[in-house]
């Protein structure tokens, strides 16, 4: 069986988690990831995390990394998506969006 690795946190990392963990105008993707940081911090296994949060334990255990790795902004970032690169860029939407009004 794998143990997941121990995260530990200063006051101030804490701090900033737990802002994010109940925070009004905080994304709730993000407000799912603080908790999962701050429950990892407390000992919690990923499986016991993931039946608190709603996510499988495979999305804590990535979480839980990609917080050691990157820190705090590392929970605010998806990681990139496959697939077919954007045919419309931002200026045409804009350009269309001019047009339609005039």
């Amino acid at each position: 069986m794998r143990v997941a690795k121990t995260i530990e946190l200063d006051e101030h990392i804490e701090r900033e988690l737990r802002a994010l963990a109940r925070g009004r105008r905080v994304e709730a993707r993000l407000q799912q990831r603080a908790q999962v940081v701050l429950l990892a911090a407390r000992g919690l296994q990923n499986k016991d995390i993931a039946a608190e949060v709603g996510l499988d334990r495979r999305q804590v255990a990535l979480w839980r990394q990609r917080f050691l790795n990157g820190g705090i902004d590392a929970l605010g970032k998806d990681a990139p998506r496959s697939g077919r690169p954007a045919t419309v860029t931002a200026e045409m939407g804009v350009a269309h969006r001019a047009c339609r009004s005039a």
